[in-house]
């Protein structure tokens, strides 16, 4: 009961704090994506200190259900943040969301849920050397961190939904090796403050913990909730569970058809998330009257004055077609 309460609780509050947080890095110029200043510049703003103030708590809740339950059926009911999260951003951005999105938002959901329920261990807590599962723990944040890192890479190298997928898949691999770490740490810190400053996973949790907020908020910053949320719920569970069955010795209660099974709840979850990818709406483009005040701006900053009277006239796109200036 623990442990389920508390995963609840984490999912709450994950999801409530990555809504606000969401809402306040899509106003961050792109230029700062993947820098530490793009956390300095978030950190004025008190409404996303309040979603960073959530997500510590869900860490907090988070760490004690990893201590009573496994990584797989822990990260299972944390998966719930999406559902919290998307409800968030729709009701504060005040435009509902079709039932065609609300149903593929669902079904990333029930087969994040299937998937882990079919491949979480038989048993709970996995009897074994404490010294295996530190190595085991440490390949996996070590794998899962490297993914992250070159998803990073790549998606700050491109742009539109592109982007926003490809930080989304970092953010989320981060995710699981914060995870990953953090519950090689609630292990150690049932053994007193001496081992908790004497133990690598400590320092893991801060360098892993600051990574995965600079990622998170870089896709975030993509302004596309509908494309980064729900992937990032998808993949930071399916993450978990790879590293708890390959290196952690979590041994699931899978057979033939059970793999089936599993295998169908991924394709089902990766085509929902492709849905959700191609009806999400792009990021506002500004008006007309807006890209005048802007150009007005630019010639005042650079000093070059504009030819006569005529009318600048630029490109604008709505939903990918473009749109003829006035």
């Amino acid at each position: 009961m623990v442990m389920i309460a508390s995963a609840l609780a984490a999912a709450v509050l994950y999801g409530a704090g990555a809504a606000v947080e969401q809402r306040q890095a899509a106003g961050a110029p792109q230029s700062s994506a993947g820098r530490p200043g793009l956390l300095l510049m978030l950190a004025r703003q008190p409404l996303w200190l309040l979603g960073i103030g959530a997500q510590i708590g869900g860490f907090a809740a988070h760490t004690v259900a990893l201590r009573f339950g496994t990584l797989a059926t822990v990260q299972l009911i944390v998966a719930a943040e999406l559902i919290v999260a998307v409800g968030v951003v729709r009701i504060w951005s005040g435009r509902p969301l079709g039932r065609d999105s609300w149903a593929a938002a669902l079904t990333v959901v029930a087969a994040i849920v299937a998937f882990l329920a079919l491949t979480s261990p038989a048993h709970g807590h996995v009897a074994g050397h404490y010294s295996a599962h530190a190595v085991g723990a440490i390949v996996g944040a070590v794998l899962t961190g490297a993914g992250a890192l070159v998803a990073a890479v790549a998606g700050l190298r491109s742009s539109g939904n592109r982007r926003a997928v490809l930080l989304a898949v970092a953010a989320g691999l981060a995710d699981a090796c914060s995870a990953v770490v953090i519950m090689q740490f609630s292990h150690v810190a049932s053994h007193g403050v001496v081992a908790i400053f004497t133990s690598w996973t400590t320092y893991a949790v801060a360098v892993c913990g600051t990574g995965n907020v600079l990622l998170t908020q870089s896709a975030y910053q993509t302004g596309r909730p509908m494309v980064t949320l729900p992937i990032i719920a998808a993949v930071t569970p399916a993450a978990s569970a790879a590293v708890g069955i390959a290196l952690l010795g979590e041994t699931p209660r899978l057979g033939a058809v059970g793999a089936v099974a599993a295998c169908f709840a991924v394709l089902v979850a990766s085509l929902a998330l492709g849905w959700l990818a191609r009806s999400a709406p792009h990021p506002e483009v500004p008006e007309p009257a807006d890209l005048a005040v802007e150009v007005e701006e630019l010639t005042v900053l650079t000093g070059v004055p504009r030819q006569g009277t005529e009318r600048v006239r630029l490109p604008l796109a709505t939903h990918g077609a473009p749109r003829q200036a006035a």
